[in-house]
């Protein structure tokens, strides 16, 4: 089913999820039947797609067949109550590997969930910037020659070139960077320049005609969603359709976040409302002038 009828027609799904085919801490099966008690309508299994560099999170490319055997014998086991849905989390490196190469578009996944983790230095080395706020500086120092504005750019332009290059279906925490960046500088996010690289990615999304995530995974322990709910309005002006989506690496975390992220987002389209009813009644008010 497409992910847009999902998203429109329930709450009771969650596109994104982590097992033990990567970086995730519980087994499918394990996560499937959290998602079963939690009455899960959908559920997706997207684990980290294999890559052509060395990465300890990302799932090989010989684990492929059982990936795809064990997701098609977990859609049996809890069809009709709940569907699994088969996709994988598509890191995009460049022109030569992203959601967007014939390995990826041939595999016979239910949707693409494209997302950007690695950020290549000024010499073209791709670092892993996602993870502990630790090895970040680490990498921002002796990768990066402590250029933090450098690094962000040069995500977003990741992202963006992803988009361009096509083959993605669901856009995930097209904002991630903020979460290390903002640490090693609290301001960087209320930058003109930053905002215009968020206002480049909405664009890009509303062109490509793709659903964009929520991510819920980083509300419990720093009560922020990527994107950032600062950026919400802008996503909602442009009409982009939202998916609510927890990331869960741990069974327990199958809805972690994805209720508040939901009553948050009721909040931003009642003010979204208002103000196009409010806009429709001067409008009415200036024809009978």
């Amino acid at each position: 089913m497409d992910i847009r009828t999902i998203i429109s027609k329930t709450d009771n799904y969650n596109l994104h999820a982590h097992s033990q085919f990567c970086d995730g801490r519980d087994s499918m099966e394990e996560i499937a039947k959290a998602a079963g008690d939690a009455g899960m309508e959908y559920f997706a299994f997207t684990p980290h797609s294999p890559v052509d560099i060395d990465s300890p999170c990302n799932m090989k490319i010989s684990q492929m067949d059982e990936y795809l055997e064990e997701s098609s014998r977990l859609m049996e086991s809890y069809s009709p109550d709940m569907r699994i849905l088969t996709s994988l989390e598509i890191d995009y490196l460049g022109d030569d590997w992203g959601p967007h190469i014939d390995y990826f578009q041939m595999l016979p996944l239910d949707f693409r969930l494209g997302s950007v983790h690695f950020v290549p230095n000024q010499e073209g080395v791709l670092l892993d910037c996602d993870g502990r706020f630790e090895r970040f500086l680490q990498y921002l120092k002796h990768g990066y020659g402590n250029d933090l504005r450098y690094v962000v750019e040069k995500y977003f332009e990741q992202v963006l070139m992803m988009l361009e290059r096509g083959g993605v279906d669901l856009l995930g925490h097209f904002d991630k960077i903020a979460g290390n960046a903002s640490q090693a500088d609290p301001e960087i996010e209320n930058q003109s320049w930053y905002e215009a690289l968020v206002d480049d990615v909405i664009s890009h999304v509303k062109g490509a005609d793709v659903v964009m995530e929520i991510n819920t995974k980083a509300y419990a322990d720093k009560s922020r969603f990527f994107p950032s709910d600062r950026w919400w309005n802008k996503i909602i002006e442009a009409e982009i359709p939202l998916a609510i989506d927890s990331d869960a690496h741990y069974a327990s975390k199958v809805t972690a976040g994805r209720e508040e992220a939901f009553a948050r987002l009721r909040e931003f389209k009642s003010i979204d409302d208002l103000k196009n009813n409010r806009s429709l009644k001067n409008n009415r008010s200036l024809k009978k002038q």
